[in-house]
């Protein structure tokens, strides 16, 4: 299940966003043990998982949204 949701992630991010090969290995990785976390944190729902690795992928190759820095 982790990887069908992984490769989903990766896919609608690359609709916005260009990863080259070693940006994309690194991504897989870093999503797998994300996902992994937030199984293990009993987060079920694999649609709500896509959602969060694409939040997820956004904030690691663009940087954390500027709008939402600070309480």
């Amino acid at each position: 299940m982790t990887s069908d949701i992984v490769d989903r992630a990766l896919r609608t991010y690359e609709f916005t966003a260009e990863i080259d090969v070693l940006q994309l290995a690194y991504s897989r990785e870093r999503i797998e043990r994300y996902i992994s976390k937030l199984m293990t944190a009993g987060q079920e729902d694999p649609q709500r998982l896509t959602e969060f690795a694409v939040a997820y992928l956004k904030e690691l190759h663009e940087g954390p949204d500027t709008r939402f820095t600070g309480c």
